[in-house]
C-alpha cells in the first residue's frame, strides 16, 4: 500500500464565475479524493469582479469530499490577503507537496515561494497564462517584468510546471524559461455521475425543435464572441438560434449585445449569463452544436463537457484541444476567421447526421482519456514521482500510465 500523502492546493478564486481554474481544481479534489489523498485548498473570498463569496473565514469548510479555507482579499487586483500569506507561513510544512495554479497574482506565488523557502515540492500549474494571446494583449510590460522577477525564478524551481496541452508548453517555451515540463490535462467526465439526475429547466430556449448553437464560457475578448456573431449573421439558413452563455464585464456584454443588433440578429440570440451545474448540462442537452472560437485556449474544459454531451464541436487552431478534436473527429477546427466559422457551422447546421457522428465520436473519446478516475491516478503518479526526484536536473516529468 502507498504510503499516505497530503497535498495542498492554493488558487487565487474558487468562485465559478472565474472559469476553469477554479473548475480544474474541483475536478483534481475529486480525482484525489478517490485516490485516498488528502488535498487541502486555500484561497479567497473573491467571487468575480468586486463581488465576495459568502464563507466562513476562519476554518476550513468541505468542498468535494476535501477541505478548503477561504481568506478575505483585501485588494482586486493581485487579490493580496495577509492573511492567507500569514497562514501559508505557518502551515505549509504539514503538506508533503504544494500545487499552486494560475501566474500573476498573490496566493499561488505566495504559496510557491513559502514552499521553495521551506523545502517543500512544489508544482505550478498556469492554467493559460503564458499563452500568447495573454501575454501581448493585457498588461504586456508589467508581465515581461514579472515573469523575469518573480515567476521565471519559481518555475525554474518547482519540482514540476503542469501544462494542460503540448500546445501550451510550446507557447510557455517561447519565453526562454527553463522549467520541468508535466503535460497532464485534467480530467472532466464522472464516470460515477448518475446520467439520471435530474435536469433544470433553462428559460429562454427554443422549444420547437429549433436548431441551437452554443457558446458556453466566459465573455472575455480572447473567446473571440464577436467573431461568433458575424459568423452567425452570415448564415444563409436562418431558422437557428445562438445561445451565449456565460457571465463577463457589462462593459463588454453590451458592445457585443449592440453588436448582434447592428448584426440584424438580435432576435435570434439569447443572452443566458453565467449558466452551471443542472441549468447546464440541460443547456448541453438541448445544444446542437457547441463553438470555442477563442483565438487562444490552454485547454477548453467546456469544449470536453460538450463533447461528453455528444455534441460536435467547432474549435480554432488555438485552442489547446484542437489535437483531441481532430484524432478523435469529434468536430471541426478553424483558422479563427469569420469566413471558416462560418463554413463550419453551416456544414455541422445542414449535416444533422455528420454532426450526431461527431458527436458520438467525441463522447467516445472523452470517455476514454478524460475521466476523473484515469486522470487521478495519473496526478498520484506524478505526485509521487515529484517526491522521489524532486532535486533532479531539469527534465521533463511523464506520469505515463
Amino acid at each position: 500500500m502507498s504510503p499516505s500523502l497530503r497535498a495542498l492546493h492554493v488558487i487565487s478564486s474558487m468562485s465559478p464565475l472565474r472559469g476553469g481554474p477554479s473548475v480544474t481544481v474541483r475536478n483534481m479534489l475529486r480525482a484525489l479524493r478517490r485516490r485516498g489523498i488528502a488535498a487541502d485548498v486555500v484561497t479567497t473570498d473573491d467571487d468575480g469582479g468586486a463581488a465576495r463569496l459568502d464563507t466562513p473565514p476562519d476554518r476550513f469548510v468541505e468542498l468535494e469530499g476535501q477541505r478548503v479555507r477561504y481568506f478575505p482579499r483585501q485588494t482586486l487586483k493581485y487579490a493580496f490577503s495577509a492573511p492567507l500569506g500569514k497562514w501559508l507561513r505557518a502551515n505549509i510544512e504539514r503538506y508533503d507537496i504544494v500545487h499552486t495554479h494560475e501566474l500573476f497574482t498573490f496566493a499561488p506565488l505566495a504559496a510557491a515561494r513559502v514552499a521553495r523557502s521551506a523545502g517543500i515540492p512544489y508544482v505550478m500549474t498556469p492554467h493559460g497564462a503564458l499563452d500568447t494571446w495573454g501575454m501581448r494583449n493585457k498588461s504586456r510590460l508589467v508581465k515581461a517584468t514579472s515573469i523575469r522577477l518573480v515567476e521565471g525564478p519559481l518555475m525554474a524551481g518547482a519540482a514540476a510546471v503542469n501544462f494542460m496541452t503540448p500546445l501550451e508548453q510550446t507557447r510557455a517555451e517561447q519565453h526562454g524559461l527553463s522549467f520541468r515540463p508535466l503535460v497532464l490535462p485534467v480530467g472532466v467526465v464522472d464516470q460515477e455521475a448518475t446520467e439520471e439526475e435530474p435536469l433544470e429547466p433553462v428559460a429562454g430556449l427554443p422549444t420547437d425543435g429549433t436548431q441551437i448553437i452554443l457558446f458556453l464560457a466566459r465573455i472575455h475578448p480572447i473567446k473571440c464572441a464577436d467573431v461568433l456573431l458575424r459568423a452567425f449573421a452570415g448564415l444563409e439558413d436562418r431558422r437557428s438560434v445562438l445561445v451565449i452563455a456565460g457571465g463577463g464585464d457589462p462593459p463588454l456584454v453590451e458592445s457585443l449585445q449592440r453588436l448582434a443588433a447592428e448584426l440584424g440578429v438580435a432576435d435570434r440570440v439569447r443572452w443566458l449569463g453565467f449558466v452551471g451545474g443542472a441549468a447546464k448540462r440541460s443547456l448541453l442537452s438541448r445544444a446542437s452544436i457547441f463553438a470555442l472560437p477563442s483565438a487562444s485556449e490552454n485547454y477548453g474544459i467546456a469544449a470536453i463537457e460538450a463533447m461528453h454531451a455528444g455534441l460536435p464541436v467547432i474549435v480554432t487552431a488555438g485552442c489547446g484541444l484542437a489535437d483531441f478534436v481532430q484524432r478523435y473527429a469529434s468536430g471541426i477546427v478553424t483558422d479563427g476567421s469569420v469566413t471558416s466559422l462560418r463554413s463550419a457551422l453551416a456544414r455541422l447546421l445542414a449535416d444533422g447526421e455528420s454532426s450526431r457522428t461527431l458527436g458520438e465520436a467525441g463522447r467516445r473519446g472523452v470517455r476514454q482519456e478524460l475521466s476523473i478516475d484515469a486522470f487521478g491516478e495519473r496526478l498520484e503518479k506524478s505526485y509521487r514521482m515529484l517526491l522521489e526526484r524532486s532535486q533532479s536536473p531539469l527534465s521533463a516529468v511523464s506520469p505515463a500510465l
